[in-house]
């Protein structure tokens, strides 16, 4: 549990027994003896704290008499590179408004108090509860972002190679893309109608600049979130393409091997039927009959690969 107070407008980290003048508590994983302190301290309710720490909680908005808590879904730390090298790893985050204070309850670390403006041409001045709390779903919202940016060139790459014989390189990647971008979007959706519920919130006083702050990030989780909705429908038709381009690959073996099976067949039956214990145009002894045999099967194969070509089957 780290402890940061306001100076001039800027983050501090201080000790831990200055909770009472701590604008920003921020609680990582926290021990049971810190999750108790935070109830005593700050009333927070022990239910509410434990579903910030379970990995499947939805994002959502709790208002009580003592704080409020929004909910929001973000990245681990390892997560935000934007290089796709496996399954997304999102995470809940806490974030209790208090009278005075704020406090963030997550199970990992995503970012840290330094983090926390080093995104910006100019740091902000966090001199109220109402500055620290835009910072961090700002930040929460540029974690996300950072991930989904890189893929437009990711899905273009995807596009140019799913119809060449390169797509069996790279159907594994797109199809973790695809599970990348449903987990993404749907995290976004969640946040989004979490943000809707803020104007509700008791202990948030927003005054009309930072309430027009507000909406510019609620408007780009909304432009992230039909981001990764686009995004989802072209991975899907480009494994669509994928699939189709196997279905096409599986029919043409298919008739490939039929058509061989039907040349094949005429020379058996050929052989099959002079093998037969019947009297045959051709006598015992004719050291012709053999060589007869052989030419009528190889003419009448011959004939047949002819057609087919002709009918651009083979």
């Amino acid at each position: 549990m780290k402890v940061y107070c306001a100076k001039a407008g800027e983050l501090q980290p201080s000790d831990k027994t200055k909770l009472k003048e701590a604008v920003w508590i921020d609680a990582i994983a926290p021990t049971p003896e810190e999750v108790e302190l935070l109830h005593k301290e700050f009333e927070l309710d022990l239910q509410d704290v434990a579903d910030c720490l379970d990995p499947n909680e939805r994002s959502r908005v709790e208002l009580e008499e003592t704080y409020d808590l929004l909910v929001l879904r973000t990245l681990l730390a390892d997560e935000r590179n934007g290089e796709h090298r496996g399954r997304v790893q999102a995470m809940p985050i806490g974030i209790f408004v208090t009278k005075n204070k704020v406090i963030t309850v997550r199970i990992g670390s995503s970012f840290d108090q330094q983090e926390l403006t080093s995104d910006l041409k100019r740091k902000p001045k966090l001199e109220s509860k109402e500055d620290l709390f835009l910072q961090l779903i700002r930040r929460v919202n540029k974690d996300i972002e950072r991930r989904v940016r890189p893929m437009e060139r990711t899905i273009a790459s995807y596009q140019e190679k799913i119809l060449t014989p390169e797509r069996e390189k790279i159907a594994p990647h797109a199809f973790a893309l695809s599970n990348e971008l449903i987990l993404l979007n749907t995290a976004l959706l969640s946040n989004l109608n979490a943000f809707s519920m803020i104007a509700r919130a008791k202990h948030l006083k927003l005054t009309k600049e930072k309430i027009d702050l507000f909406e510019d990030i609620e408007n780009d989780v909304a432009q992230l979130y039909e981001m990764t909705t686009t995004y989802r429908e072209i991975m899907s038709n480009v494994l669509d393409a994928y699939e189709s381009a196997l279905a096409n690959s599986l029919s043409t073996v298919m008739k490939t091997l039929t058509t061989i099976s039907l040349i094949l067949f005429i020379p058996i039956m050929i052989t099959a039927l002079f093998s037969m214990n019947l009297m045959l145009p051709f006598s015992d002894e004719d050291p012709m009959a053999f060589w007869i045999v052989v030419v009528i099967a190889a003419v009448s194969v011959f004939a047949l690969w002819i057609a087919f070509r002709m009918k651009r089957i083979l």
